[in-house]
């Protein structure tokens, strides 16, 4: 497992960052890392008295997430992938529902799974540079963590098959035309606007957001 993740509070905030720890590759997800990311979700729900708010973030130079680590991938079979699709989709539920604002925070490459990861959020900050993209037909899968019915809500079924059909990937303004994306801003600006909306989030009824 290459990718870790990790949580942390800062001013009534609660951050879950994937990080490639150790091969400096893009991050990926896999079983471990699932079950980490699980863990952070949890932890959330054991701070809502002081947790306002919810980054999703990478501290990847190359991506936000890429998708799902295809080494892992590869190894399931006919048997075996109905737990895998499963198992994403109950975790990315329970991100869904959690009762505070969040947000994900997404700086270059948001595929597959990880674009799937953010969809589950709220809403979505890019930086300019981000891209954001469902590859799967490529490997001859289907987008399994519910990006076949995010996407089309968010983007429309017709834009939506388009990025299912051909692979192709949207740059931070279309994904933002195409109401995919809240907020672009330069890469470099990312934490600050942020932590501009969290700080607007905190200063807002808790009790109202928990049930938008």
């Amino acid at each position: 497992m290459a990718t870790k993740v990790y949580y942390r509070e800062e001013k009534n905030t609660a951050y879950i960052t994937f990080y490639e720890e150790e091969e400096r590759k893009p991050c990926t997800l896999d079983w471990d890392v699932l079950a980490d990311f699980e863990a952070c979700i949890h932890k959330v729900q054991e701070h809502l008295d002081d947790v306002r708010a919810v980054v999703i973030e990478s501290a990847s130079p190359k991506s936000f997430i890429v998708g799902a680590n295809i080494a892992v991938l590869k190894t399931q079979t006919a048997d075996n992938i109905g737990e895998w699709v499963l198992n994403g989709h109950r975790i990315f539920n329970q991100l869904q529902l959690l009762p505070v604002p969040v947000i994900a925070k997404v700086a270059k490459f948001a595929l597959g799974g990880g674009l799937e990861l953010a969809m589950s959020c709220d809403f979505i900050i890019a930086g300019e540079n981000a891209q954001f993209g469902q590859p799967e037909a490529s490997l001859g899968v289907m987008p399994g963590w519910g990006g076949s019915y995010r996407l089309p809500m968010l983007i429309g079924p017709n834009r939506a098959k388009e990025v299912f059909m051909t692979g192709r990937k949207l740059d931070a303004k279309t994904a933002y035309d195409w109401g995919l994306v809240n907020r672009v801003c330069a890469e470099e600006e990312l934490d600050a606007v942020t932590e501009e909306i969290t700080a607007q989030i905190a200063a807002n009824d808790a009790g109202v957001l928990a049930k938008v």
